[in-house]
């Protein structure tokens, strides 16, 4: 009975200390997004296409893929169970959407760009379980 109290106790403790590092980690990256997204916050976006032929720009593009942590994980194989709103990976796909745009941003920047039009992203979902996001954003810098 020791024994299986103390597994128990080993695995919820392990469970926490997980949740506690990706919570951390998701937290530090929202706020390095901020500080991006501020600083590159004079690049225009368009989804539109061009208005005129005058116009010459350079096709630019950018990725990322982002993984979730194991809490997330369980907390939505629960919430998939009942129906609903995965939420937990509603976050992980912000992220990476944000991730992928304030690339494309600084691939702008890099070219000396500010503004990008006819922006598409593309998520994808990798691995065996949904386990990561893959966000594929292009357009044309001019």
């Amino acid at each position: 009975m020791d024994g299986l109290i103390f597994k128990i106790g080993l695995t919820l403790a392990l469970f926490f200390i997980g949740w506690g590092f990706g919570r951390f980690i998701e937290q530090k990256h929202l706020k390095e997004l901020v500080e991006k997204e501020q600083r590159l916050a004079h690049i225009r976006i368009d989804t539109n296409k061009f208005q005129t032929s005058e116009r010459y720009g350079q096709l630019i593009s950018s990725n990322v893929v982002i993984s979730h942590d194991y809490f997330k994980y369980i907390i939505a194989q629960i919430q998939n169970f009942f129906g609903g709103r995965l939420t937990t990976y509603e976050t992980v796909v912000d992220r990476a959407r944000r991730e992928a745009i304030v690339r494309l941003k600084q691939e702008a920047e890099n070219i000396g760009s500010t503004h990008i039009m006819g922006l598409r992203l593309s998520t994808t979902e990798l691995g065996m379980q949904g386990g990561m996001v893959e966000v594929f954003a292009y357009g044309t810098a001019t």
